[in-house]
């Protein structure tokens, strides 16, 4: 069987990069072997077990995949992924094969480097056709277990603001979550310019009005005494309340299982999802805080336990028997001209290569 070329395999690997992570950090690094891609965890290790970390992780290598599958479909080249197929290798969470002449193309291959997050605080209309619709919950659909559910009406919104408004207060007020929040966020480059690891701040749609104050918040010292007269609570309604309330869409993918293959999948329906909104011309945002925090391990992991079963609580009125992973809000706004970049693909690659 015809191997894929150096040329293909490239074009395949920097699609791979280019899905999204919580904290543009894709802390993984493949070995390239035949008609197989082996992927592996820098960390060695999953994190924990039912914790939001493990989720967040799944989720962004679900992405990953689905990336890497639709660009190789560009050459006819179908994928078939392995979660953690060695058992004496926890560290190898992935292998993917690939199987050239097994494909159709799929279109949104030239999607892939115009998706982008957008964090722009109004997002406007018009509003989602039915025939839009139809083609965000077929792209959902791609994957078994995943539920794409519209929080537009008046009732369902209220709801789960209150829920949204809870976990990102609390990203502000505990040390944990605010060293995990700004951690990520480049302060060294600059407000004009971008950088290819980690979040350069002026992709965080921040005010200029409101900048300094912003990065002075990352020192906790400040932050916490900013907290005695309500900040947290204040960029609570500002980074979350306030973008989703006015946003034309709210969107939840929910799903039946929450085991590490099922939350794959859900990464690759979502990141489906991601690129065919963009081929709308239209913009999204993740905003997932109040989904993983409700996780059973995550108060392990520093969400304390009351705000954790307060989320349980007010998502089992929302969804019953489903789990959320991953909320978004969705409209029309003018990209940031600052965006995430990506380190040089030969920086993710183990092993000689000849890329």
């Amino acid at each position: 069987m015809e191997q894929p070329t150096p040329e293909q395999l490239r074009f395949v690997l920097e699609s791979a990069i280019l899905a999204p992570s919580a904290d543009n950090h894709h802390r993984v690094r493949f070995t390239v072997s035949g008609d197989s891609i082996g992927v592996r965890l820098v960390d060695r290790r999953l994190p924990l077990e039912g914790g939001y970390k493990r989720v967040l992780l799944l989720l962004s290598l679900g992405a990953l995949v689905e990336n890497l599958t639709i660009a190789a479909s560009r050459f006819a080249i179908a994928t078939e992924a392995l979660l953690l197929p060695d058992p004496a290798h926890p560290d190898v969470v992935l292998k993917i094969r690939l199987r050239p002449q097994a494909a159709e193309v799929d279109p949104l291959w030239s999607m892939i480097p115009l998706r982008h997050t957008n964090r722009a605080l109004i997002f406007r209309g018009p509003a989602m056709s039915n025939e839009q619709r139809a083609e965000l919950a077929v792209a959902v659909g791609t994957r078994p277990g995943n539920e794409l559910i519209w929080l537009d009406e008046t009732e369902s919104r209220r709801q789960v603001l209150r829920l949204m408004r809870c976990a990102e207060t609390e990203r502000f007020r505990n040390p944990l979550l605010h060293e995990e929040l700004f951690s990520a966020i480049r302060f060294d480059v600059g407000w004009q310019k971008s950088c290819t690891e980690g979040l350069p701040p002026g992709s965080l749609g921040v005010e200029a009005a409101l900048r300094i104050f912003f990065a002075a918040l990352r020192h906790w010292s400040l932050a916490r005494l900013a907290n005695i007269f309500g900040a947290h609570h204040l960029l609570g309604v500002r980074s979350c309340f306030l973008p989703c309330r006015l946003a034309p869409h709210l969107g939840l993918l929910a799903t039946r299982r929450t085991d590490d293959q099922s939350v794959i999948n859900a990464g690759r329906s979502f990141q489906r999802l991601w690129l065919v909104v963009t081929a709308h011309g239209r913009v999204l945002q993740p905003m997932p805080a109040s989904a993983l925090y409700a996780f059973p391990a995550a108060s392990e992991e520093g969400i304390p336990a009351a705000l954790q079963r307060h989320l349980v609580e007010g998502w089992k009125k929302v969804l019953g028997d489903s789990f959320p992973l991953m909320l978004f809000r969705l409209g029309s706004a003018t990209q940031s001209p600052v965006v995430s970049g990506r380190r040089p693909l030969t920086d993710y690659l183990e092993g000689a290569w000849g890329v």
